[in-house]
């Protein structure tokens, strides 16, 4: 676990990318090109000037985690390394999934990783219940080379449970939208109890009935206007998302701790179609339970690193903000 010495080469052989970048996007290793409209965190930044970006030929770099400059770069680092081992490890015909998928950054990396080192049929799938991020997932992919209509994108949210969840709707590309903390039973009673003592039940009874929606709009950022609507919206399983599939070469997570819930009850299929899982884990105690779960059922561990962490490593230190648990199946 962590040996990332192992990993000082990983990237060797690819030649990173070069090429001409649209005007307002920015462009990685693997040429995956971003439409900074869909990073809309980076207007928190200070100076940032999204027009600076783009317009002309650029050469990229390979990912190199003792550079990084913020946690961000740290777990693209790690995110980048699943991309190329498991383009490496794939047999006939390749299969992506991800978990929250935004606007699909994850799938589109993937893709583009296996494009170069191991070129095959693939099949991607983007699970996403943010409408507006659906659209973007078809933009990203067609930008990129992809047919949207040939890959699976699910409207969905992901549970360990499928039937109606209460999810936030909004804040296309923030990425901070959960079912997790928005569906538990203490969060459900919150909301009836604040509008009964609104005086406004009749209403939300009717925008519920009527249109799927509560009428209460939370900041997805604190301090940030990124708002979104508390909205009844469909869910499925892992269980629904691995059924047509004989084997899948990866899977990748960002779900905003909801990843405690959507894992530990579906061991047994993920056991026996998933070769390679990454998830970015939210909260110590999260990303211990889910390390312990996958050692309890023999996986074995490539990477475990805690979130809002401070980490030492053969290749440099580096810190967190999400957790990063990359696990792989001994029996594929």
């Amino acid at each position: 676990m962590n040996d990332l010495e192992e990993f000082r080469n990983v990237f060797e052989g690819i030649v990173p990318w070069t090429g001409f970048v649209p005007r307002r996007c920015i462009a990685d290793f693997v040429g995956m090109i971003v439409d900074l409209e869909f990073q809309p965190l980076t207007s928190l930044i200070p100076d940032f000037d999204p027009n600076t970006h783009g317009g002309k030929i650029e050469s990229t770099a390979l990912p190199d985690l003792s550079q990084v400059r913020n946690a961000a770069e740290a777990e693209a680092w790690f995110e980048a390394v699943n991309w190329v081992v498991a383009a490496r490890d794939a047999r006939d015909k390749y299969v992506m999934i991800t978990l929250g998928a935004n606007y699909g950054a994850q799938a589109v990396g993937a893709c583009r990783a296996l494009r170069i080192l191991n070129p095959m049929p693939y099949k991607l799938v983007a699970v996403e219940p943010v409408p507006a991020n659906r659209v973007w997932i078809e933009r990203h992919m067609r930008t990129n080379g992809i047919d949207p209509d040939m890959q699976w994108i699910v409207p969905l949210a992901i549970s360990d449970r499928a039937e109606p969840l209460y999810f936030p709707v909004g804040g296309p590309g923030v990425g901070s939208n959960n079912c997790y903390a928005t569906n538990e039973l203490e969060a459900r009673r919150n909301y009836a109890e604040a509008f009964i003592a609104s005086g406004k039940s009749e209403e939300a009874l009717r925008n519920l009935l009527l249109y799927n929606t509560t009428g209460i709009i939370q900041d997805l950022v604190a301090g940030a206007d990124f708002p979104a609507e508390i909205q009844l919206v469909s869910a499925v399983t892992l269980n629904e998302i691995l059924g047509p599939f004989e084997k899948v070469d990866y899977l990748e997570s960002d779900i905003q701790q909801s990843e405690i819930l959507v894992f530990p009850s579906f061991m047994d299929i993920l056991r026996k179609k998933v070769r390679r899982i990454h998830i970015g884990t939210h909260g110590a105690d999260v990303h211990r339970s889910l390390h312990n779960i996958f050692v309890d059922r023999g996986w074995e561990i490539i990477f475990s690193y805690e979130p809002n962490a401070r980490h030492e490593s053969a290749l440099g230190t580096f810190e967190t903000n999400d957790g990063v648990l990359t696990v792989r199946n001994p029996d594929i």
